[in-house]
């Protein structure tokens, strides 16, 4: 029997981070913005049959709907860890205006 190694072991993985939310210009994404206040908690929800990539992660308010996407440095090491079964935990940290799409919307995720 072949076991694998702790996902976390790796050093580019980390149990709980910071990061900005992608593919707010798309859609006119930003303008849901106004919905989602700190502190919210958001539902991160894999698409591996996602046209842009399979291991793309959806992020999802549920006054707001489909906001944007973890960014994809992120979402190449996480959407693994999703597919073994782990469930990150997602909220809303900050929401800036006055800046580009890439960087209105902080979020704090967690894998549990």
């Amino acid at each position: 029997m072949i076991r694998l190694a702790d996902p976390f072991s790796r050093p580019e993985c980390a149990r709980e981070f910071r990061c900005t939310v992608h593919g707010l210009c798309f859609e006119n994404r930003w303008r849901k913005l106004d919905q989602v206040h700190a502190g919210d908690p958001l539902i991160l929800q894999r698409e591996p049959d996602n046209a842009i990539g399979a291991d793309a992660i959806l992020v999802q308010s549920c006054e707001a709907g489909t906001i944007g996407y973890v960014p994809r440095t992120i979402s190449r090491w996480l959407a693994p860890l999703m597919d073994e079964g782990y469930s990150p935990e997602a909220s809303v940290i900050k929401v800036r205006t006055g800046c580009p799409y890439y960087e209105s919307l902080l979020i704090n995720v967690s894998v549990k």
